[in-house]
């Protein structure tokens, strides 16, 4: 039976996640770290052949990496807990949410392919 190589490397990585919003006038960015998981080779595979497919689409994508985020307040001035419900009321309020956590997630998790 083969070795497993063992990495001091957590299971996840955080990633700093820049959200672009309309202000007046000019874009304003909203700054805060998420942590995602590190994929395996199989499950990087099934999630190429499903983002080579198209079939896949960024809420999926990110019920499957993301593990958290921090650097976010909800309105009473609590920190904005990392839960689906919370996500889903943030890409109600906020529709490029998901679509900077994903751009993160790809910046950051393969950096040479977001550069070419």
């Amino acid at each position: 039976m083969p070795q497993k190589l063992m990495l001091a490397i957590k299971p996840t990585f955080t990633a700093p996640v820049v959200m672009r919003v309309p202000g007046d006038g000019q874009v304003e960015e909203v700054r805060f770290n998420a942590s995602f998981k590190r994929l395996s080779k199989t499950e990087n595979d099934a999630l190429q052949a499903k983002l080579d497919a198209k079939s896949i689409r960024d809420k999926e994508l990110l019920d499957q990496v993301l593990a958290g985020w921090d650097g976010l307040l909800a309105q009473d001035g609590t920190p904005f807990a990392c839960t689906p419900e919370n996500r889903a009321s943030a890409v109600e309020d906020w529709m490029t949410f998901e679509a900077a956590l994903v751009y993160s997630y790809f910046e950051y998790a393969y950096p040479a392919a977001v550069k070419n």
